[in-house]
């Protein structure tokens, strides 16, 4: 009896993983055709019955995870920024040499949007209004991902490596320098090829190190 009650409960337990693997797979897909379908009609032209006729099945399905447009795109970029967030900690993690990190960062940071166009744009492109704002179920605004980067100029500067200054003004300089050329590679089309992207990274890179350190 023991032994049946144990394979019965072994045949639960696996049943209700596989639902949620399938739950979790068509959240993922919703998030996925939302993207690109906010790039293609901007917010007015977006809709969740396009997202639904997109992978396939009923607004009502839709509706049963995301209750309107804004929803689904906080999820999206929520999703987004905890991946990006991931990104810039294991690549700030990857070296001690406070000057090093900066390139290790840039890299990841580069790379990140250029795996993600369609994620990056929305994130960053189309709805930056999103980073500063709170919801419920989230403690901290998405713009917290870049502590990460805030922590390491500040670093920098206690280390003496980097020119004292003002750490917010700092990161904000740097990001930009970097978010300029992912924008440009996401969006220039054929004459941003890889081979000039990267080229393109390793001076943008450098030319921002030599300008933070410390003379």
């Amino acid at each position: 009896m023991t032994q049946q009650m144990t394979q019965d409960e072994r045949v639960r337990q696996a049943s209700h993983a596989r639902r949620q693997q399938q739950k979790e797979g068509l959240r993922r897909a919703i998030l996925d055709a939302a993207g690109g379908l906010f790039l293609q009609h901007g917010y007015e032209g977006f809709s969740l019955r396009q997202v639904a006729a997109c992978i396939g099945y009923s607004a009502t399905t839709i509706y049963r995870y995301f209750e309107n447009k804004d929803e689904l795109l906080f999820a999206l970029l929520s999703d987004g920024f905890l991946a990006f967030g991931q990104t810039l900690h294991a690549a700030a993690h990857s070296t001690r040499d406070p000057l090093k990190r900066f390139d290790a960062l840039g890299r990841a940071y580069i790379e990140f949007g250029l795996q993600h166009p369609v994620l990056y744009q929305v994130m960053f492109m189309q709805r930056a209004d999103f980073l500063f704002e709170r919801r419920k179920g989230h403690d901290q605004p998405m713009i917290d991902s870049f502590n990460i980067l805030q922590e390491a100029v500040k670093e920098a500067m206690d280390a003496g490596v980097m020119q004292r200054g003002d750490v917010d003004t700092s990161s904000h300089a740097i990001w930009a320098a970097v978010h300029g050329l992912t924008s440009l590679a996401i969006t220039g089309g054929a004459w941003f090829t890889p081979e000039h992207v990267q080229h393109s990274t390793a001076v943008t890179l450098r030319m921002v190190i030599d300008g933070l350190r410390r003379r």
